[in-house]
């Protein structure tokens, strides 16, 4: 896929600079790592016991998984992102913005159709689209 019809260089800047902050660290919005646990906790998608270190590792295998695809969200003219994965047998999606900063991590009951009704844009494999810079400074 041809990311110049998608994104414009700046663009495509921010994508890279958010994929890479989030894969060193996660990081998420002043009081949200824990709601987003509870959430997550209550909702059935993670078990109890489930930490939020535990909750962080689960972000971080799919993230860094170069075979798992990225997305491109766009709402009220704001950039976001997601990686799309399996994880225990199930898939989950991440859900981040600018800088790498989390919005949510979860898994959809019907993955397929939920980036459909919202319009995400597939942009390809995570080790390819890393790749996309290397290909411009040449």
């Amino acid at each position: 896929m041809k990311r110049e019809k998608i994104l414009l260089p700046a663009e495509l800047e921010k994508l890279l600079d958010a994929l890479k902050a989030l894969r060193g660290k996660v990081k998420w919005k002043p009081g949200k790592d824990i709601s987003h646990l509870e959430k997550r906790r209550r909702m059935g998608h993670l078990a109890p016991h489930v930490t939020l270190t535990e909750y962080e590792k689960i972000i971080l295998k799919l993230v860094n998984n170069g075979e798992n695809v990225v997305y491109l969200y766009e709402i009220r003219e704001e950039h976001y992102y997601a990686v799309r994965g399996e994880i225990h047998d199930q898939l989950w999606l991440v859900v981040f913005g600018a800088k790498g900063l989390m919005e949510t991590a979860f898994p959809p009951v019907n993955m397929d159709d939920y980036l459909e009704r919202r319009g995400f844009v597939l942009l390809g494999r995570i080790e390819e689209v890393m790749q996309w810079k290397v290909l411009d400074s040449k």
